[in-house]
This record gives structure tokens, C-alpha cells and sequence, in this order.
């Protein structure tokens, strides 16, 4: 089975730390020794069926790529590389090109490079799981068992659960509100889509070219005319631009007979926030959180982390992001962290 691991974050969420030139997926958020997209290849260790990774990423960003590659002896592959960006339809079709032309069996298991995942053994477990489920010719999504009512995810809405572990795929519901939220995990068949799964890449491959025949044919044009060297493959700007982007689940996923769902409980986040980050990391007695030197005097619930050791002081602080590097310094209360990518944005403008 080939991992395909998209690396096409712009990382504006978590400004300033992260930025579009080194976005989160390079930096070590979750574990002071290893990035998240290390992470990400590294929990596939111990699975004897998985190949070499395929990491998929921006052009500007294959120094980075290969570095961290070699840091943990996954050198084994070109990287490919994306001369614009169009969404996760395109890249992962060109994925699955490469799948039939280079991996026996054609599955991919296909992982965003900046998640976190807890519970090793439970992940590794539903991979197995939808490797069997997709060698069986079937689109195996990683549905995220809710830990609450949460309005910023997408949906899988399955049959009744049972004891099979997989799970007939009903209908994809869009980011709901509040009270179709709680109603949602009220039901028990309702799975937060992780945008993970694995997938047979020539049923894929010939899904595509029924429900979206134009991109699939512009997708084999800029495979067919990349530029490859023995460290990466560079898809053909001309044809790659010419795509209309979109996202596999429009493109595919909710137009398919062929899904359905893995139950995914093992810790898992998109880390797409800062509280995220504070909610994921280790905290003192007061649930704060910080990489250095801090003084903290009727200070609790807060986010700390600067650069160059430089101390910090809070006082009478409660429920704050304090985030500084050498792109910005970002100050806010915790309820605004999802303003960050606009304040992010109007700076990078």
C-alpha cells in the first residue's frame, strides 16, 4: 500500500509560527523532536504492508520535504510536486497515476501531513481495516468518532452501526450548526470526515473519468509531462493550471456508490487552531501552557510559546494565546483564534 501524504497547507491558522513558507506541517507543534509531517509517516511504522511514502507538496517547499525525508530515512521516493494549487481532487488523482505505475497491488492510503493522532495502536488497527476494505474495491473514509458537538467539521452519516467495523456510507453533511451538531453526536451514526482513507487507485482512476473526465484528462496531461529528476516529480504547469480545482469529496467521495466508513477513535485532530494546540498539550495546574521561561500570578487557561528563550510574564491573564516568532506576535483572547488566518492573510497580502 503506498501512502500519499498532501503537504499543501499554506499554515495562516496558526500565524506566526506557522507561515506559507514553512507551514505547520514542518514544525514540531506536537512533539519537540519530530514535525507533523514526520509524525504522520512515522505512526505508520510497524505496518509491514506499507510502501515508501509519496508526500505531495508545493514546489517551493521540496528543500524542506527532502530534509525532513532524510531526518527520518524516508528518502526512498521522488517527491511530487504541485505547480499550483488546486485542491485535493487533482493531486490525489495524479497519486493514484503514479500508484499503477509503480505499486503491484494500486492502494493508497491518503493522509493530510499536519494531523495529530493519540492512540498509535487503534490507528494502525482501522488502517488494516480499510486496507482490506479497499483491496475489496471499496473507498475506506477514516470517520472520526465525535468527542462533542463540533460545528467546524464536515459529517459522514452512516447506516447503523454495527459490529463489522465498517460502515455503509449514507449521505455527507456540511459543517452544521450548533444544534444539529449535538444532534448529530446524539445519534451515534453520525462520523466527523477526517479527509483520510484508503482507496484502490485504478477504481478511482476510472470514477474520475466518468464524473470528472476534464480534470482526469488534464491531470494525465501534466503527469504524462513532468519533469522528473531522482528527487522529485514536477507536474506540468501548463496542464496543471489549466484544472478547474476541487476537493475529492465533491469530486468523488459524495457522488460514489463505493464509500464507507472506518470508525476512527484514537485522539485524532486537525490541529487547526491554537486553542487546538493549547487543548492537545501538556498544561500546569492552572492549564497553562508554554515552551519556556514563564511567570504566571493569577494567570490560567492560557498559550504561551516564544522563540529564543525569551521569558514571559502573565499577569491576571485568563484563557490568552501569546504566540511570537520572527514573522509576528499574535495576542488573543482564546474565543478569536479563528480570526487568526484573517489577521494572518491581511498581513501577507
Amino acid at each position: 500500500m503506498l501512502p500519499v501524504i498532501l503537504s499543501g497547507g499554506s499554515g495562516t491558522r496558526l500565524w506566526p509560527l506557522s507561515t506559507p513558507d514553512v507551514p505547520k506541517q514542518f514544525l514540531p507543534l506536537m512533539d519537540p523532536d519530530r514535525t507533523m509531517i514526520q509524525q504522520t509517516i512515522t505512526r505508520l511504522d510497524g505496518l509491514d504492508f506499507m510502501s515508501q511514502p509519496l508526500v505531495i507538496c508545493n514546489e517551493k517547499h521540496l528543500p524542506l520535504v527532502r530534509s525532513q525525508l532524510k531526518a527520518i530515512n524516508r528518502l526512498g521516493r521522488q517527491v511530487m510536486l504541485e505547480p499550483a494549487g488546486r485542491n485535493t481532487a487533482p493531486a490525489i488523482a495524479a497519486a493514484a497515476l503514479y500508484c499503477m505505475e509503480n505499486e503491484k497491488d494500486g492502494l493508497m492510503l491518503v493522509l493530510a501531513s499536519d494531523h495529530t493522532i493519540l492512540d498509535i495502536p487503534a490507528f494502525q488497527k482501522a488502517v488494516t481495516a480499510a486496507r482490506d476494505a479497499a483491496a475489496g474495491g471499496k473507498y475506506a473514509l477514516f470517520g472520526i468518532v465525535p468527542t462533542r458537538p463540533e460545528t467546524g467539521y464536515g459529517y459522514i452519516e452512516t447506516a447503523a452501526a454495527d459490529d463489522s467495523g465498517v460502515l455503509a456510507v449514507e449521505a455527507f453533511k456540511e459543517k452544521p450548526d450548533a444544534a444539529t451538531a449535538e444532534r448529530y453526536v446524539a445519534a451515534k451514526n453520525y462520523f466527523w470526515n477526517s479527509g483520510m482513507f484508503a482507496i484502490p487507485a485504478g477504481l478511482l482512476l476510472e470514477e474520475m473519468q466518468d464524473m470528472e473526465p476534464e480534470m482526469l484528462a488534464h491531470v494525465k496531461d501534466a503527469y504524462a509531462e513532468a519533469v522528473r529528476t531522482d528527487e522529485s516529480i514536477r507536474l506540468d504547469r501548463k496542464s496543471f493550471e489549466s484544472i478547474k480545482g476541487n476537493s475529492i469529496d465533491y469530486a468523488v467521495m459524495e457522488r460514489t456508490k463505493n464509500a464507507v466508513v472506518i470508525p476512527l477513535n484514537a485522539g485524532w485532530s486537525d490541529v487547526g487552531s491554537w486553542d487546538m494546540v493549547w487543548e492537545l498539550s501538556h498544561k500546569d495546574n492552572h492549564e497553562n501552557v508554554t515552551n519556556n521561561i514563564t511567570f504566571f500570578k493569577d494567570a490560567s487557561g492560557n498559550m504561551i510559546h516564544t522563540e529564543d528563550d525569551r521569558p514571559v510574564a502573565l499577569l491576571g491573564i485568563k484563557n490568552c494565546v501569546v504566540i511570537e516568532s520572527k514573522d509576528g506576535l499574535l495576542i488573543a483572547d482564546k474565543q478569536y483564534v479563528q480570526e487568526v488566518k484573517k489577521a494572518a492573510e491581511s498581513f501577507l497580502k
